[in-house]
C-alpha cells in the first residue's frame, strides 16, 4: 500500500491531503485550527448549574463550554476553599474541540501533551497502552517499566511547584498513554520521551501560576505534524510540499528521513494540480456524488443529523429474481463511496443511509457486514449501528473537528 500526505496553498488555504494507492483518502484544512489543544489561562464567567456547565473566557475574543460532569480535576491558578468553578476563578484549560454551528469552543482540564510514542495526560493516574498495541509484548513491557519511573516524574512536579499551588486546592497529577507508534521503541526512548513531556507540562504550570488571563501557555503542533507522526510508521510513504517554510518545520519537529520528505518545485505545474486538489475538494463539497454504475448518492448535512439518500439515477434496475442481487451490486458501490465520503468531508454524529431496497434479508445483512468492514478501516472510530424495519443503516462517527464544509467557510449547502 503506497501512502503519499500533500500539503499545498489552495485558494488561500493550506490543504492537507492523503493519498492511498493513488486515490484520495483524507482531506483537511490546516489553517485556522481554532487554537485545538492550546492551553489557556482562563476567566471562568457563568455558572449554569441546570446544564451542570460554565463559560470560561479563554481568549480575548472567544468564550468556551467546559462541562462540571466531564471535568472534575480543575487547575485553578487562584487560591480556592471549595472545589467547584465559581465565577471570576483563574482556571487552566485546553481548547479541546472547534466551534461548531451554534456551539462556542469545547474546554477541558483533562490536560494532553503528545509526543511520537506517549501522551501525558492528566485524564489518567497510570500507564494505558492504546487499544491498537494491547497484544504487543513489547508494549506491555515498556508500559509495566514506565509506571515503575511514574511516581518520581510526577514527584519532581510537586517538588518544584507545591508551594506555588499551596491554596488552590487544585491536584497536578498526571499519567502516560503509550501510543501505537511506540510498539516496536526501546525503553530509552520511551523514558527520554515522557522526561521531556513531564519538563514541557512542568513549565506550562509555572507559567500559568504566575500568568495573567487569557495568556497562552503551551501551543500545540499544527495538525499535519501529528498526521506525519502516525506515517512514519508505515512502510510506503512520503510526504510532499512545496512550501519551503513547512518543509524545513516537518525535518525539525519530525522523525522523518529526508528520503520520504520531499520539496516540490515546478512553476508550470502546481501541487495542487498535479494532485487534483481542486477537483477533490469540489466534488468533496457537492450534495450529489455519482457512481461508476450510474447511480448517485444526495449527501444532506443537517444540525441534528446527516442523511445519505442512495438514488438509482441512471441505474437500471433488473427484474424478476436479479432485481436485489443488482441492487446489492449498487448498494455496494453506494456503501464504499458513502463512507469515504464520510472520511473526506470530516463528517460525524449521526448519520442515516438510505440504501436502494432490497427484500432479501440475506443481501441486508450482507450489506452490514460489509459497511462493518469498512467502518474499520477509518481513523476515527465509525459504528454501524443497525438497519431499522425502514430499510435506513444507522451509523455513528466520533466527531474530530470541524467538517470540511465548515473549514473551507461554506455554511449552507450548495
Amino acid at each position: 500500500m503506497s501512502t503519499k500526505y500533500i500539503l499545498t496553498n489552495y485558494d488561500d488555504k493550506l490543504i492537507s491531503a492523503k493519498y492511498i494507492n493513488e486515490e484520495c483518502s483524507m482531506l483537511n484544512v490546516c489553517d485556522n485550527e481554532h487554537f485545538i489543544g492550546d492551553i489557556f489561562i482562563g476567566r471562568v464567567e457563568n455558572v449554569v448549574k441546570n446544564i451542570n456547565a460554565c463559560f470560561i473566557q479563554f481568549n480575548e475574543d472567544c468564550k468556551g463550554y467546559y462541562a462540571l460532569s466531564e471535568n472534575d480535576k480543575h487547575i485553578f491558578l487562584n487560591n480556592k476553599n471549595n472545589k467547584l468553578p465559581n465565577i471570576g476563578d483563574k482556571i487552566l484549560v485546553q481548547v479541546k474541540n472547534p466551534p461548531h454551528k451554534t456551539k462556542p469552543h469545547t474546554l477541558t482540564s483533562k490536560i494532553e501533551i503528545p509526543g511520537n510514542f506517549l501522551v501525558l495526560s492528566r485524564d489518567v493516574s497510570n500507564v494505558l497502552v492504546s487499544k491498537k498495541i494491547q497484544s504487543n509484548e513489547n508494549a506491555k513491557k515498556l508500559g509495566t517499566m514506565l509506571f515503575s519511573n511514574l511516581e518520581d516524574l510526577n514527584n519532581d512536579i510537586k517538588h518544584e511547584l507545591s508551594s506555588a499551588f499551596t491554596n488552590t486546592n487544585t491536584d497536578l497529577s498526571f499519567g502516560f498513554i503509550l501510543r501505537s507508534n511506540a510498539k516496536d521503541a526501546s525503553f530509552s526512548q520511551i523514558i527520554e520521551e515522557a522526561t521531556k513531556l513531564k519538563d514541557i507540562y512542568k513549565d506550562l504550570l509555572r507559567k500559568a501560576i504566575y500568568g495573567l488571563f487569557y495568556t497562552k501557555v503551551y501551543e500545540s503542533a499544527p495538525s499535519y505534524i501529528s498526521d506525519i507522526n502516525h506515517l512514519m510508521y508505515e512502510n510506503d510513504f512520503e510526504v510532499i510540499t512545496d512550501s519551503e517554510k513547512i518543509y524545513n518545520l516537518i525535518a525539525k519537529e519530525t522523525n522523518i528521513d529526508n528520503n520520504k520528505l520531499r520539496l516540490y518545485k515546478d512553476d508550470l505545474l502546481p501541487l495542487y494540480s498535479l494532485y487534483s486538489i481542486k477537483s477533490n475538494i469540489t466534488n468533496a463539497l457537492k450534495k450529489n456524488v455519482w457512481l461508476k454504475s450510474g447511480a448517485y448518492l444526495v449527501i444532506e448535512e443537517t444540525e441534528a443529523l446527516t442523511v445519505i439518500d442512495v438514488n438509482s439515477g441512471k441505474f437500471i434496475s433488473k427484474k424478476g429474481k436479479d432485481k436485489d442481487l443488482s441492487n446489492y451490486r449498487v448498494n455496494i458501490e453506494a456503501a464504499k463511496e458513502a463512507l469515504l465520503q464520510l472520511r473526506l468531508r470530516n463528517i460525524s454524529g449521526i448519520i442515516i443511509i438510505d440504501f436502494i431496497n432490497m427484500k432479501s434479508e440475506e443481501l441486508n445483512l450482507n450489506l452490514l457486514k460489509e459497511l462493518r468492514g469498512l467502518a474499520k478501516c477509518d481513523e476515527l472510530p465509525t459504528k454501524i449501528v443497525d438497519m431499522t424495519k425502514l430499510g435506513l443503516v444507522e451509523i455513528t462517527r466520533t466527531k474530530k473537528g470541524q467538517t470540511l464544509k465548515e473549514r473551507m467557510g461554506l455554511n449552507k449547502n450548495e
